[in-house]
């Protein structure tokens, strides 16, 4: 572990462009790697840490609850034993993933025909 890329929870968080809420949330329901302390015993990150909550925000903005998270750290943590599970786990939350396009692109085009009537002068469109 190169001490100068070590960070206290204010600068990781940054880092990771989070909270330092959900840097504590995220330890406390046991998601980031086991914790690294300094000399003064303050909790520290390292770049492992920083790929971790990288990774489980973008899980977490892509639907996967706390739990489902919990239950995906825990297969990585396994080794390779577990890919099978993570495999399926992804395949799943693919799909919802793409389920959550197809409704942002539907809701696009209520939006755009919205403006297209409002663009055109028709004011009682609602």
């Amino acid at each position: 572990m190169n001490k100068n890329k070590l960070m206290r929870i204010g600068a990781f968080a940054k880092a990771a462009n989070v909270t330092i809420r959900t840097v504590r949330y995220y330890l406390e329901c046991g998601l980031l790697p086991p914790e690294k302390r300094n000399k003064n015993n303050q909790r520290v990150f390292d770049d492992e840490d920083l790929h971790w909550i990288t990774n489980l925000h973008y899980l977490r903005a892509a639907g996967m609850s706390i739990i489902e998270l919990q239950h995906y750290t825990t297969l990585v943590r396994e080794g390779a034993s577990s890919l099978p599970q993570r495999i399926e786990l992804m395949r799943e939350q693919r799909k919802h993933v793409i389920a959550s396009i197809a409704d942002k692109q539907a809701q696009l085009k209520v939006i755009d025909h919205k403006l297209e009537r409002y663009l055109a002068g028709d004011s009682a469109v609602m």
